[in-house]
């Protein structure tokens, strides 16, 4: 592969992965089995209890998820074999397809000097995260959310195109992809891209309600969620408990979520932050409208999907470990680039990252019970998640405040459409956003390949293997 050639972070990453398989499978001994095979034991439930008998598992609260998702979760059950074996080699594939795509886009942005960051982001990251990376299907909808933001045919119409259909999909199977959406393009490439996404994630959504009634309270179910442990709107009760709080924890909807004085005033709270967060974007997108757009449009899409992404997932009321899959792609994806305006807010989203572990599961069980030391991990994290979003607005707001008239922006030491010492009017044409995605991706560029019965006679040995503790 000779992207990959004298490249250190290569075989770093394939050490890691070869360790976090060999996890997965129970090869090697890890201290909680149950925090891998958790959620794939219930997609195998779903499926013997539901999709086998043709029906969505709509009377399990813990399916809230866009009716996509039954694709990442049946694909294994459909292929001969370990259920499990076959999820985690999904998962390992879609892992391997995202590193790949990073390695591409920082060749692309800089052919003589490619940048390392994104790569060695995306390695850390889920190495931090653990083999409960390869127990979630998250990192298949990541891998089409790192297509979105990489893939570059063309022409600016094609790359539309692509990046909706993409984003559509990914939306389709899990909604948050949708908040790249945030970075569209202006105008006509803008108008496509949008489209053709709604287009892909709404009419196969409708055509599945047809045939299965009831897919779409996905949509609903979500009002019943309460504060969930993990998440930032959760951190005032965690450390409450320290000082008399009267609240406790409960398990709902899969999750451990407060309950008692003050809960449901912080559930209303995140709702409103999370509108908050969408009216911040937006401004920021209106405002580069105004001002003549972001110095660097090449890196438009991935730097405000970045920030979107991190603001919802600061304001959700549920924070659990695969939320962090989503932020590791697109904050690697930005690193790919130099131009990036996101690479603080990126290495911050990778120290919080790294005690995932200490949080759950080694010390899941003391945070539920109020001690002092994992609640101060939790807060610790969820302060640098929280710093990590508000300095990615900053980011962006100050970034449009920039683009103006008669101001010099050099990028790799070169200067848009100036001789060298004269200033000039940076203009956003229509479709910028899609021209030279991270540095490359013109017309000298080829089109970018998109990487992409439970319990059978012949399952038992290999399913022993994984599902033994």
């Amino acid at each position: 592969m000779r992207i990959a050639r004298r490249q250190p972070v290569v075989p770093w990453y394939a050490a890691t992965r070869v360790v976090l398989l060999l996890l997965a499978l129970n090869v090697l001994p890890y201290f909680n089995r149950g925090a891998i095979i958790g959620d794939v034991s219930t997609y195998r439930q779903w499926i013997s209890g539901s999709f086998d008998q043709g029906q969505y598992p709509l009377s399990d609260q813990r399916w809230q998820y866009p009716p996509g998702a039954a694709a990442p979760l049946l694909l294994p059950h459909w292929l001969p074999g370990s259920y499990y074996v076959l999820f985690f080699v999904m998962c390992l594939i879609a892992d391997v397809a995202v590193f790949w795509m990073l390695l591409r886009a920082a060749k692309r942005a800089d052919p003589a000097q490619p940048s390392p960051a994104g790569p060695w982001l995306w390695t850390l990251g889920i190495a931090a995260i653990g083999p409960m990376a390869y127990g979630r299907y998250d990192l298949v909808v990541t891998a089409f959310a790192v297509a979105a933001l990489t893939v570059t045919p063309r022409s600016k119409r094609s790359t539309a195109v692509a990046r909706g259909v993409l984003i559509g999909f990914g939306a389709f199977l899990k909604l948050w992809p949708a908040a790249f959406l945030f970075g569209a393009p202006k105008r006509r490439n803008g108008r496509l891209l949008v489209g053709v996404a709604a287009a892909t994630a709404v009419v196969p959504t409708l055509a599945l309600e047809l045939f299965f009634p009831g897919v779409l309270s996905f949509l609903t179910n979500q009002k019943t969620r309460g504060v969930q442990l993990e998440s930032v709107f959760a951190t005032p009760f965690v450390a409450g408990r320290w000082f008399g709080w009267s609240g406790g924890v409960t398990n709902t909807h899969g999750a451990y979520e407060f309950t008692g004085p003050g809960v449901p005033l912080a559930g209303k709270a995140a709702l409103l932050s999370t509108a908050v967060g969408c009216a911040i974007l937006l401004l920021i997108r209106r405002r580069a409208a105004v001002r003549g757009g972001f110095p660097f449009p090449s890196s438009m899409l991935a730097d405000v999907g970045f920030a979107a992404v991190l603001v919802f997932v600061v304001t959700s009321r549920v924070l659990s470990p695969q939320y962090l899959v989503w932020l590791l792609g697109v904050a690697a994806v930005c690193l790919t680039s130099r131009q990036t305006l996101m690479r603080v807010p990126a290495w911050l989203v990778l120290a919080a990252v790294s005690v995932t572990q200490l949080i759950f599961p080694l010390f899941y069980h003391t945070l539920r019970g109020g001690q002092i030391y994992s609640g101060a991990i939790l807060i610790g994290r969820n302060t640098v998640l929280v710093v990590a979003a508000v300095l990615a607005l900053r980011a962006l707001w100050r970034a449009t405040g920039t683009a103006l008239d008669g101001v010099r922006v050099p990028v790799s030491g070169v200067l848009f459409g100036e001789d060298r010492g004269h200033r000039v009017r940076l203009v956003q044409d229509e479709g910028a956003p899609l021209d030279r995605e991270l540095g490359g991706g013109g017309a000298e560029h080829g089109p970018e390949g998109v990487v992409d019965g439970v319990g059978g006679p012949g399952r038992g040995g290999a399913d022993r293997l994984v599902e033994g503790d």
